[in-house]
């Protein structure tokens, strides 16, 4: 049985954003004030790796149709379609809402997300999404936040389909430590793998098959605004097994290797990070794509870089907004 696409976490090819407005979680008693920035490095098959910054804010309180809440800015630098903006209005739980309303919302999509999902009765939910695009403000739907995707692309990781028949691995990994420009970040780490719903045939062998691995690592720190991240990791690794047990074999390839977390790598690659370590049936681990998310910089001054009222869709095609994303291979 497979589940629901991993549409939220990420990654993307080069072009499209890590974090995504639709994936964040906030409590009810989130304050004005703080942000934090990330560096985002991705590479899908054999593209180039990209990199850019996004940088997410609490910036100010408001009221949508008697119900209190904040709004959240997400600025995306770096990209070659230039600076986007994107801001959502998350409404706090219990103030004008239909029964049952916040629950629902709180309950798990089964999607992943640059920030992990942690139990809780109840979170701010998002419902009000605004892309600034050029110098105009346009307001689209809330499922737009999760269709928009900056460049109009997305990756291998974003499409990635896991198998509900297969058990997760979940681990905790202890302490670690991050080394960010002259930052010294304390964090504990832990790590998820999960298996695909896909498999591919091998030429020349029918009796194993390749088949998907996500391994998505984490480093928190409670000490990070919003997030509670200092690094976020998204690797997707192809495993050999056995055909005939595809649906059902246990995750048996070893984690893909690290990317270096002190520093950007502009010349990172796809074969730098292929471990040589053998798997399952002897293969070695290869990378499809990968997407590193790693903390530049948080403070609690954030204030509204978009102060303009939002103005209606438009209808010409010159001034519409990127189309449903192609798909990067």
């Amino acid at each position: 049985m497979a589940a629901g696409l991993l549409v939220s976490i990420l990654p993307a090819s080069g072009h499209a954003q890590a974090l995504k407005l639709d994936t964040l979680i906030f409590p009810p008693s989130a304050v004005v004030g703080p942000w934090v920035s990330y560096r985002v490095r991705t590479q899908s098959r054999a593209l180039p790796v990209r990199e850019y910054t996004q940088r997410v804010a609490i910036v100010a309180r408001d009221s949508y149709q008697g119900r209190q809440g904040f709004w959240v800015e997400l600025k995306t630098e770096g990209l070659s379609s230039g600076t986007r903006i994107e801001r959502g209005f998350f409404a706090v739980p219990g103030t004008g809402s239909a029964v049952g309303e916040d629950e629902e919302a709180a309950g798990d999509s089964g999607a992943a997300a640059p920030v992990p999902p942690t139990p809780a009765p109840a979170r701010a939910r998002l419902l009000r999404y605004q892309v600034l695009t050029g110098a105009k403000l346009y307001e689209y739907p809330v499922e737009r936040a999760s269709e928009e995707r900056a460049g109009g692309m997305v990756s291998t990781v974003e499409l990635f389909e896991y198998d509900t028949n297969i058990p997760p691995i979940t681990e905790s990994l202890g302490p670690d430590t991050l080394r960010i420009g002259r930052r010294v970040v304390p964090a504990s780490k832990d790590r998820t793998r999960r298996a695909g719903a896909d498999d591919w045939p091998i030429r020349g062998d029918t009796t194993v098959v390749n088949r998907p691995v996500l391994t998505q690592t984490y480093w928190r720190n409670g000490a990070v605004p919003i997030t509670g991240l200092a690094r976020s990791l998204f690797q997707v690794s192809l495993e050999r097994v056995p055909a005939a047990a595809k649906d059902t074999a246990a995750i048996a390839s070893p984690p893909p290797p690290l990317p270096e977390s002190t520093a950007v790598n502009a010349a990172a690659s796809l074969k730098a990070m292929t471990s040589d370590s053998a798997g399952v049936a002897t293969a070695k681990p290869v990378i499809l794509s990968w997407t590193d998310v790693e903390l530049l910089d948080l403070g609690a001054d954030a204030v509204p870089e978009v102060t303009q009222k939002p103005e209606p869709i438009p209808d010409s095609a010159t001034e519409t907004p990127p189309k449903k994303p192609k798909i990067a291979h």
